[in-house]
């Protein structure tokens, strides 16, 4: 079930709808949905960061839910050299249903350096995140 059909899309304080997929604000984080056979890089990730920094400031730590329903694909080569620009971020979550979406975050959050946990519900991805973002705001 996407973001857009649960409950939860109405708590969310903004919803984007870009190209590659949905974004849903919420006070303290981000849940992302990706669309199916993406390949996310540089310009997706500025575009997330940018709308970030719009809708949280420069200086408020939030949190990231990637609720990973679809297979995409993340072009780590184009995020390691941006990834910088993501100290507002003090925790990030992936909720998916596969053991090679596990793995490939596992990879991803060596790469980048990043706190992060893999889940398989949302809810407990969520109630992480929301934690991590109270220790660190």
């Amino acid at each position: 079930m996407t973001i857009k059909e649960s409950a939860l899309s109405s708590d969310a304080i903004s919803i984007v709808e870009t190209k590659f997929g949905v974004l849903f604000f919420f006070k303290d984080y981000l849940i992302t949905e990706i669309f199916e056979g993406m390949i996310v890089g540089k310009k997706e990730f500025t575009e997330i960061f940018d709308l970030c920094m719009d809708f949280y400031g420069s200086n408020k730590p939030f949190g990231i839910v990637s609720h990973r329903l679809f297979p995409y694909s993340v072009n780590l080569f184009e995020l390691v050299p941006i990834s910088s620009r993501f100290n507002s971020v003090v925790a990030n979550s992936v909720v998916a249903y596969t053991d090679i979406s596990m793995k490939n975050f596992e990879l991803e959050k060596r790469l980048l350096k990043f706190k992060g946990k893999f889940f398989n519900n949302l809810d407990s991805a969520i109630n992480w995140v929301k934690k991590e973002v109270e220790k660190n705001g």
